[in-house]
């Protein structure tokens, strides 16, 4: 304890005994004398405690100094940060700060760490971190992170040699809605490297951060460089430059965070012109925009698009990018530095400036999955966080009109979660453009208008994005096709909701309905539910989205509705989703469990997603036990989730398909 630390108990000590004084002294009459000391004793008393705050205050004030200090992100100059819009766009300023983006990136204060930091072990991957709290500060007892970086960019994946154990301080936090990350300080303090471990927020647990991201089991621990990588996307505007030796670094943003200058471009020239209220008053009537700051809504929809773009896409700097004063700004244009990542040539945004074939080139240089962790295969965006990508590519955006402002609002949103515009959370962020279709909503989408088959994105923007342990909805606008999804081994929208059904099912539906050509199909696609392939056959992405869609409540509802599987609802999804259990992905896993626990008597199952086990045992055979003893099994008439005509499950068909698992390694780089 700091000396200031002690000041209020001294002079609490000090009041005691000049109290007692007072007492002898009046006693014997010196009531002068009295009052002179107790004059004197407020006084002490009183610079006692102002100079115990101001100690304090100013130790607060060091500790936050030596956050900063430890983040190699200096300020950047003509950016004048949030806190100076707060005065004249109060409103504006208040749902910014309550959205997920201003606490994207923080320094690690009590108030923006969530984890706990009391006193834990955590063991993982053969490492033991212990994290602790002191006071104010954030600490990580842990094996030496610049070692493991180093032997990481050697090439390295796994070493049996431990490195050194060191201290280090927790300075900064990444998430705040899902999972948060940690980072400390390099030796050098000029790099921030990750501490090796999640929390969890809504399941309140650590977890290995290889084990929260989809990528294959054996790639070993996840270890990354903010300035290398992060701070691209979790920073406002950092200014990046490219290292001989470590690729692209950043060492200087405008903010940690998502702040309003990442959208709005820099801000000291507006706050320096609008210092003089007589200027304000006259722009305000005239309606026009203030020229010295950028408001999206006043852009054109590509160009106000783009500046979600920037860090909501995959793209790859252009080498100018990297020259001093040249980059990205909100206004301006995103191809001037970037090029938009895509799988083909088809369906080319920007093309006219040649990019295409300086991307190709680009590509030729990576290794030969890169373009499978990001993309299906026929080029719609597979990862979250990527969405600029899916939407540029859609027939939707083409016309001109639709730009993320259409659907989302940073100011005036519904939620936090997805920031969807008010009133935008149904059918009318569709119906805006095609209202004829709302008029006729069932005959267009042959299901009960009220159904969750006649919402438009259930449709025409199904969860087939992954991302955060979760499906996440595509924004590349598209209809379903049968054809598509036997092509690319990318879902479809109707079998994604009818988890009952084959694909022959659907595609008969699709040809009657909206004339489709049926594609040729197997004997397995045509008599297997098309979510137990995906499930028990598909690559470790598709089995993802199976299980995370037969925890999806309105999947639940269409087939309790339509009644054309279990007279038990759900049930029969039961020993499949056990059987994922034991998923070699530890992120399948955890969807799994997730889904399994909507079940029916599994609501209060106890399993770790990351050891695969359930009391130190493995849990997929329990359940399906479980599952078989509780006396709601009996499927009849469906063949398609294999069943025999008794309505008894049949578990040499699971073990027979589940034998096929496409291992292929997947690394989803959402």
């Amino acid at each position: 304890m700091s000396s200031g630390q002690f000041l209020p108990q001294i002079a609490l000590a000090a009041a005691g005994i000049g109290a007692v004084l007072l007492l002898l002294l009046h006693r014997a009459g010196g009531h002068r004398r009295a009052a002179a000391l107790l004059g004197a004793l407020l006084i002490v008393l009183g610079a006692a405690q102002l100079f115990a705050l101001s100690t304090r205050t100013g130790a607060r004030q060091r500790s936050l100094d030596d956050l900063h200090a430890a983040t190699p992100i200096a300020q950047r100059e003509s950016f004048a940060s949030s806190t100076a819009c707060q005065a004249c766009h109060p409103g504006n300023y208040a749902s910014w700060h309550d959205s997920f983006h201003r606490t994207m990136t923080q320094l690690a204060t009590p108030a923006a760490v969530v984890g706990n930091f009391e006193g834990q072990h955590v063991v993982a991957r053969g490492r033991t971190y212990l994290l602790e709290r002191r006071g104010d500060e954030f600490w990580v007892e842990m094996a030496d992170p610049d070692v493991e970086h180093e032997r990481r960019q050697a090439g390295a994946l796994e070493s049996r040699e431990a490195p050194p154990v060191v201290r280090r301080r927790v300075v900064m936090t990444t998430g705040s809605h899902h999972q948060q990350t940690y980072w400390v300080a390099s030796r050098d303090e000029h790099r921030v490297l990750n501490l090796p471990l999640m929390w969890l927020i809504e399941d309140r647990r650590w977890a290995p951060r290889e084990d929260v991201f989809l990528r294959p089991p054996e790639r070993g621990r996840d270890l990354d460089c903010w300035n290398e990588n992060c701070v691209e996307c979790h920073s406002t505007s950092p200014e990046l430059r490219l290292a001989e030796t470590r690729g692209l670094i950043g060492e200087r943003a405008a903010e940690l965070g998502i702040s309003c200058e990442a959208c709005h471009g820099p801000g000291e020239a507006h706050v320096r012109a609008n210092r003089d209220p007589l200027r304000r008053f006259r722009e305000h009537l005239a309606g026009e925009g203030d020229p010295t700051i950028v408001n999206p809504a006043r852009l054109s929809a590509p160009a106000a698009s783009q500046v979600c773009g920037q860090c909501h896409g995959m793209n790859v700097f252009k080498n100018e990018r990297l020259q001093p004063g040249s980059e990205f700004l909100a206004g301006g244009d995103l191809h001037e530095t970037r090029m938009i990542l895509r799988r083909g040539e088809t369906n080319v945004i920007g093309d006219e400036r040649g990019d295409w074939p300086r991307l190709a080139a680009h590509l030729q240089r990576q290794e030969s999955t890169y373009l499978d962790g990001r993309f299906w295969r026929d080029g719609m965006t597979r990862v979250s966080g990527r969405e600029h990508n899916a939407m540029t590519q859609s027939a939707c955006f083409r016309g001109g009109q639709l730009s993320c402002l259409s659907c989302h609002s940073l100011h005036e949103y519904e939620d936090r979660d997805d920031q969807l515009a008010s009133g935008m959370g149904g059918d009318q962020a569709c119906l805006q453009c095609h209202a004829a279709i709302g008029e006729r909503i069932s005959e267009h989408t042959h299901h009960a208008a009220t159904s969750s088959g006649s919402r438009c994105y259930n449709c025409h923007m199904p969860y087939t994005t992954y991302g955060l342990l979760k499906a996440i909805r595509s924004h590349l606008i598209d209809s379903p096709s049968v054809a598509g999804s036997v092509q690319t081994g990318r879902p479809d929208a109707c079998n994604l909701c009818h988890l009952d059904q084959t694909l022959a099912w659907t595609s008969q539906h699709m040809s009657a309905w909206y004339r489709q050509t049926p594609p040729a199909l197997s004997e397995e696609q045509s008599t297997v539910s098309a979510a137990l392939l995906w499930l028990l056959k598909g690559d470790a992405g598709q089995r993802a989205l199976a299980a995370w869609h037969m925890g999806w409540e309105p999947a639940h509802v269409a087939m309790s509705s339509a009644r054309q599987a279990a007279p038990n609802g759900v049930d029969w999804m039961v020993p499949y989703l056990g059987h994922a259990l034991s998923d070699p992905y530890a992120a399948v896993r955890y969807i799994a469990y997730r889904s399994l626990r909507k079940m029916r008597g599994f609501e209060s199952l106890k399993y770790d997603f990351v050891t695969g086990l359930q009391d130190g045992k493995p849990a997929s055979a329990w359940v399906i036990r479980a599952w078989l003893g509780s006396g709601r099994r009996g499927v009849r008439n469906a063949p398609q989730l294999l069943f025999d005509e008794k309505g008894m499950f049949q578990p040499d068909k699971l073990t027979l398909l589940g034998s096929q698992r496409d291992n292929t390694a997947v690394d989803l780089r959402e």
